[in-house]
């Protein structure tokens, strides 16, 4: 008895296809290709995305930008926006989230939907300005930090006063971090008009606070140039009530040992006032 092969083939494929047809909804045959193909786009779209990131933190941690921003206050920021990463991983989060969105505007593309994919298009040509504006907060914030502790140890080391150090390098600190923020909103397309008034305001008040605080700072100041060249350390002085050997002359005040105590004398008070001194008189 002869076996028919080609028979048993036919039977088995009508057997196959009528399977399928009854397992799978009617729409999926006649759109199989195309589901097919939104899978496979979904799956190079993922596949790219996290290469993209992890390129994109690699490159920028060979740059020294995770090494820079270890230590400086951006961090901080990103703990209070509850983000658990770190810069160079949030610039990589984005670059993957910007491969996902093409991906699925890719997808929304081959379903037809053209209104759905314009949307995803504006979204995508915003997500590189929104990179670009972070690296400008980080960049700002790096430069912003650098520029506060130097004048911060500027002023300590000239006026020898923490507290006027602590706050001339936070006024710059915070200063350049307004002038890096205001531009990165502006590179997002954000209106920043009354930002810069805001800025401007708060800036102003905080010089009249200033000028008030440092108007018996800066005579001071001025004075103690003056007598560094006139007093010496160990040398006795006498003005008004007050005796004793120079033990230091300040940036705005000589302090006197009297043997008992140390008294500080304001250094204008030594310019305007006549004193005695181991070699004469003033």
């Amino acid at each position: 008895m002869s076996i028919d092969l080609s028979t048993y083939a036919n039977q088995l494929s009508v057997w196959t296809a009528s399977l399928v047809e009854n397992f799978l909804p009617k729409y999926i045959m006649p759109n199989l290709q195309m589901i097919i193909q939104i899978i496979l786009i979904l799956v190079i779209g993922y596949i790219i995305g996290k290469l993209g990131k992890a390129v994109a933190t690699k490159i920028l941690s060979v740059a020294g930008l995770k090494r820079i921003t270890a230590r400086s206050w951006t961090e901080d920021i990103l703990k209070i926006t509850g983000y658990k990463g770190n810069i160079v991983e949030l610039i990589g989060d984005l670059v993957k989230w910007c491969i996902y969105i093409i991906t699925l505007a890719a997808v929304v593309q081959v379903l037809g939907f053209t209104s759905v994919a314009y949307i995803f298009n504006i979204v995508l040509m915003f997500v590189p300005k929104f990179i670009v504006a972070i690296l400008v907060i980080v960049i700002g914030f790096i430069i912003a930090d650098f520029f506060g502790k130097v004048f911060e140890e500027a002023t300590i080391k000239i006026f020898r006063e923490e507290v006027l150090g602590r706050f001339s390098g936070g006024l710059i600190k915070y200063s350049v971090s307004m002038v890096a923020l205001v531009i990165a909103l502006s590179l997002i397309g954000l209106d920043v008009s009354a930002l810069l008034v805001l800025f401007g305001a708060l800036l102003m008040i905080i010089i009249i606070v200033s000028s008030f605080g440092l108007k018996d700072l800066i005579p001071n100041f001025t004075a103690g140039m003056q007598l560094r060249s006139e007093l010496k350390v160990g040398q006795r002085i006498k003005v008004r009530n007050y005796s004793g050997r120079v033990s230091s002359v300040g940036a705005y005040s000589v302090e006197l040992d009297t043997g008992k105590r140390v008294i500080r004398l304001p250094n204008s008070m030594l310019i305007k006032e006549p004193f005695e001194k181991d070699n004469g008189k003033k």
